[in-house]
């Protein structure tokens, strides 16, 4: 076990060097991909080495351990100038490539000199995952061309060594090759998979989980009638005197506490939130799913958020919400190509703002629509009728309680 961790710290000390503060993600997950294959290529080179030497291949062995030794020079490169990868992996390749285009001139060619020209594939998917796809473009002609070459360089130089059978080193290139073209698709794999999780992640935090898959599928605008839905607002009371006084970390902090305390009771209720526009908080039920008790659900929510106001102070502060709520049709839907959002329109919103900005501070104002549905299940106190902007006067009711078995209904 012990030496399990001392594996995995010498691999993540590896896989660190060339790190640096505010290296981008993209440029990271490259880097350590890129020396990880790296390690791989080396470790692969080491047995290769030693048979060279004893079948008198003294040329060949000596670029391998040019090779070889260009790796720790490599790294300590990277390491002093982390700004400069690509420009050091880019010279590495120039190496890389420029060994295997000798051996294959050693040789004799493409398969007397086992495929070793095969090595600028590995060079090519490592461009790819380490500097980008325009130098892997160049990488990729590079490898064309050095498999033309190795094709016909017997043409023009005579080889210096003759292998009786390349089978066997064609077959290790092929093993090293593809183990290590594995490790560089794995790390492909994974970032897309991380990237793509991300991606999902954030839509679905921003956007209904329906509605996230609609927009993935459909794209464009998203618009749908719901004939009975409810809404709710919730306004902090005297709130923009109160914050004159505090500093902006402050009142931000406080609007965060309070609407994540929110945020975890629509998620319990699974009711949908739709928005906050400054001190104010909006919720709706029977959107985007039908649900037949909506104004239950909304009830039971301005109930939880009214008693956590009154009953919890929020970073030192006693707050009061006026609390609004209206049932009846809703539009929903997503409008816009940037900075969208799922959103609710219709007379039974703006009425149920009307109820939120015409309430009373510590109250649950209740237009008659929402009334009529759950009227049975709590407990009220009729606010008679009230002069509402652009509405009229209207008739509400106060929202008190849930009620017990037995209780009378106040009417």
């Amino acid at each position: 076990m012990a030496d399990a961790r001392g594996w995995r710290r010498s691999l993540e000390f590896v896989l660190s060097i060339g790190a640096y503060p505010g290296e981008p993600e993209t440029q990271r997950g490259g880097r350590r991909v890129f020396l990880a294959a790296l390690i791989l290529a080396t470790l692969f080179t080491i047995p290769a080495i030693f048979p060279l030497i004893s079948n008198g291949y003294a040329w060949d062995a000596a670029l391998q351990v040019v090779t070889f030794a260009a790796t720790p020079l490599m790294l300590i490169t990277i390491h002093r100038w982390p700004h400069r990868f690509a420009w050091i992996v880019n010279a590495f390749f120039v190496l890389i490539v420029g060994v295997q285009c000798a051996e294959a001139a050693m040789y004799g060619g493409l398969f007397p000199s086992s495929l070793t020209v095969a090595f600028a594939l590995g060079v090519m998917m490592a461009a790819l995952v380490a500097i980008g796809i325009r130098a892997a473009l160049w990488w990729t002609a590079v490898y064309v061309v050095s498999v033309v070459y190795a094709v016909l360089i017997p043409h023009w130089v005579e080889p210096i060594y003759t292998k009786p059978d390349p089978t066997p080193d064609a077959a290790y290139n092929l093993v090293a090759i593809g183990i290590t073209t594995f490790v560089v698709m794995l790390y492909f794999v994974r970032q897309r998979d991380r990237f793509q999780k991300r991606s999902d992640d954030l839509l679905h935090n921003i956007l209904p989980d329906e509605i996230a898959e609609r927009l993935k599928e459909e794209g464009g605008m998203i618009a749908e009638e719901f004939p009975s839905a409810s809404v709710l607002f919730a306004d902090v009371v005297g709130f923009t005197p109160m914050s004159a006084g505090m500093s902006p970390t402050e009142l931000v902090g406080l609007l965060n506490e309070l609407f994540t305390t929110f945020d975890g009771f629509v998620t319990e209720l699974g009711l949908e939130k739709i928005k906050t526009v400054g001190d104010e908080y909006m919720v709706a039920a029977g959107v985007p799913r039908d649900r037949p008790d909506h104004a239950h659900a909304i009830a039971e929510l301005a109930l939880r958020i009214r008693d956590h106001v009154a009953a919890t102070p929020v970073r030192g502060h006693r707050l009061a919400l006026r609390i609004g709520i209206n049932s009846g049709p809703v539009t929903a839907g997503i409008i816009g190509t940037h900075k969208f959002s799922y959103d609710l329109w219709g007379d039974t919103v703006n009425t149920a703002s009307r109820m939120e900005s015409e309430g009373i501070p510590g109250s649950i104002q209740v237009s008659a629509a929402t009334y009529d549905l759950i009227k049975d299940g709590y407990v009220w106190e009729p606010r008679g009728l009230v002069l509402v902007k652009g509405k009229g006067e209207m008739e509400t009711h106060i929202l008190v309680a849930e009620r017990d078995a037995g209780a009378t209904v106040r009417r």
